[in-house]
């Protein structure tokens, strides 16, 4: 009411509007909503078919910024004096050091996802089906992936999941293929549904989950089609990981460990990659797997109903 004693109209909000309402926990469905449905527009807006996950340590660096990295820090060590602040340079330093051994990671990725980023735009040219580069979108091998298809000139996409150590998506995901997720579910539910094979290399936790989620949708069949994996620096995986006793004491069967490859090169690991692409698609099962996903999306039976006698 007014100071005059006259009636004011009421403010109002839609609901689909009103972020208080779209925040509240009885809106959490529609979050999730939101989180499946707008990644399938924009995926099918700009014709990604398909991506191959390239996942490892947000930690590595290209080896010449890890060299200038490391000068930059003993050169800190020369103008500091203090006894705790000396103490804090020289355990980064010995973590950049211990680091330089890996950072030949970054250079692989690098140079796979560039190989793929070429491959894909040669089918492209071609009217082919589109195979794109696809990370966690973070730093490290992360970055390396996407800066190679970047570099190739492709689109290459970045599934992001709030970490605020990590700060925004690494500078080489594509506009149209950056996507930041607020339900962890939801983004490795987008990380699987388009992929068509799994390349790890080194990594913590994160690279460890997605790994073996991924070893256990095909293993319990929740994908059918065949997914290569592959495992980069045998070396590293076998230390990391002692599968051979795994098999020993029956926790796994030979069938399991014959779902992963071990490789050592960039070059080696295209060339399995697009290998597996060539198989599927002159055995027709790339166009399958495609009708089978948007079955699954559309919430339609992946097999006919069985008519009715009255439909006979």
């Amino acid at each position: 009411m007014a100071s005059n004693g006259e009636l004011k109209n009421v403010p109002t909000i839609k609901a689909y509007k009103n972020p208080d309402w779209l925040g509240a926990p009885t809106s959490r469905h529609i979050r999730i909503m939101c989180e499946l449905y707008e990644p399938m527009k924009r995926l099918d807006a700009h014709s990604i078919d398909n991506y191959f996950i390239i996942v490892g340590s947000h930690l590595v660096m290209h080896p010449e910024d890890r060299v200038k990295h490391i000068a930059g820090l003993e050169q800190q060590l020369k103008k500091i004096t203090s006894e705790e602040e000396v103490e804090a340079v020289q355990a980064k330093l010995r973590f950049a050091k211990k680091m330089q051994n890996m950072d030949k990671f970054y250079s692989m990725a690098l140079e796979l996802g560039k190989k793929l980023g070429e491959w894909n735009k040669e089918r492209a040219a071609s009217g082919k089906p589109s195979y794109h580069v696809s990370t966690g979108g973070g730093p490290g091998i992360m970055e390396a992936a996407n800066r190679g298809a970047h570099e190739a000139g492709e689109t290459t996409l970045g599934f992001g999941a709030s970490r605020p150590e990590w700060g925004s998506l690494n500078r080489y995901v594509s506009e149209e293929g950056a996507f930041e997720f607020h339900y962890f579910f939801m983004r490795k539910f987008w990380m699987a549904y388009k992929c068509m094979g799994l390349v790890v290399m080194p990594g913590g936790f994160g690279s460890l989950d997605e790994l073996f989620e991924m070893l256990v949708l095909l293993q319990t069949k929740k994908i059918t089609h065949p997914m290569p994996i592959i495992l980069l620096g045998a070396e590293h995986w076998k230390k990391a990981i002692n599968f051979d006793y795994l098999l020993e004491c029956g926790m796994l069967t030979q069938s399991h460990l014959d779902m992963l490859v071990f490789k050592d090169s960039a070059e080696d690991a295209f060339q399995y990659l697009v290998e597996s692409v060539r198989k599927a698609e002159e055995s027709g099962e790339t166009e399958q797997v495609e009708t089978a996903k948007r079955r699954r999306l559309e919430n339609k039976p992946s097999t006919p109903a069985t008519p009715s006698k009255k439909d006979r």
